[in-house]
């Protein structure tokens, strides 16, 4: 009913996958910020245009990458209490 989009299983897999693309710049961030900024901003134009070319709904993969870095800054600093 009306404009609301459900998540369907094929996102919620999508969304999986992308998971560990947020997750690896973010392990790297707390060693190498500059470095970690990078591959995940490398990573997110990727997917643009990625998404821009073939209009496969790539920004659903962004919204897991997007997760999975705020996910592993969010564990970095409860691990090791600073970011940097």
């Amino acid at each position: 009913m009306g404009n609301k989009q459900e998540m369907k299983k094929q996102d919620w897999t999508r969304l999986g996958i992308h998971l560990p693309w947020g997750l690896i710049p973010a392990g790297i961030t707390f060693f190498h910020p500059l470095g970690g900024s990078l591959i995940l901003v490398s990573t997110l134009v990727y997917e643009a245009f990625n998404d821009w070319r073939k209009h496969d709904e790539s920004y659903r993969d962004v919204l897991g990458i997007v997760w999975g870095y705020i996910i592993g800054i969010t564990l970095g600093i409860i691990i090791k209490g600073v970011v940097w």
